[in-house]
């Protein structure tokens, strides 16, 4: 028992100090990860696929890909945007290529070593970021019930280059609540339930989906894998 304990203690202190040599540690609800030789595979340009969901709601696709471009755009990078990805997978394969990848993108969130070099040539890119709505629901309450609203998001995101390897992920979620609301406060009106009259309050919106996307995607700035600098020693000429 004693050497165990002695294990698990030395245990402890190696996870410790790697969480001091990193810096700091993720927030609560991210699990980002970088290949530790991302410095061999310098990427000048990336092309953002579509946002993929599983009911092909392209209302909360538009919304989450906004987010995710206003959190990254400032990575150095050359983008190429999801409108334009759109308009070149219409103009080489209709609308089924298109629905191809969001079928993949549903049971892996990252482009394969097989789609990534076909894919990259296309967008003229040397990596593809794609990203996979697993949750983005709003819970509203009813006039006459107390608690809080609530807004939840879970997303999955991938980087990989023109061969499909992968460099960069983060699985992220978030959960925003709204203002306390309790029906016996701020009385407006009353619902008539069988016998009794149910006194009504005033209803308190869940958050919006734009309010969680930007709290969430805005984490994603620090962590996301900058576009290395120019050399400008002169060690190469």
């Amino acid at each position: 028992m004693r050497s165990s304990g002695v294990v698990l203690a030395a245990l402890a202190l190696l996870a410790l100090t790697a969480l001091e040599a990193a810096g700091k540690s993720a927030p609560p609800g991210d699990r980002p990860w970088t290949t530790p030789d991302i410095a061999r595979f310098p990427v000048a340009s990336i092309a953002m696929l579509p946002p993929a969901t599983y009911d092909g709601n392209a209302e909360a696709s538009r919304l989450v890909e906004q987010a995710v471009g206003q959190a990254l755009r400032g990575s150095g990078h050359r983008w190429v945007s999801p409108f334009i990805v759109r308009d070149v997978l219409l103009k080489n394969g209709s609308d089924s290529l298109s629905k191809a990848i969001n079928a993949k993108l549903l049971q892996d969130p990252r482009v394969d070593s097989l789609d990534a070099p076909r894919l990259s040539r296309l967008f003229r890119a040397r990596a593809l970021l794609t990203v996979r709505v697993d949750e983005m629901e709003r819970r509203e309450l009813e006039a006459d019930q107390s608690g809080r609203p609530s807004t939840s998001i879970q997303l999955r995101v991938a980087l990989v280059d023109s061969t499909g390897r992968l460099l960069w992920t983060m699985a992220s979620s978030e959960t925003m609540e709204g203002a306390q609301q309790d029906p016996n406060a701020n009385v407006i009106g009353v619902k008539a339930s069988g016998l009794n009259n149910t006194p009504v309050g005033a209803i308190s919106p869940a958050p919006t989906y734009q309010e969680v996307l930007a709290k969430m995607c805005a984490r994603w700035t620090e962590v996301f894998p900058k576009r290395a600098a120019p050399d400008s020693s002169g060690a190469g000429k």
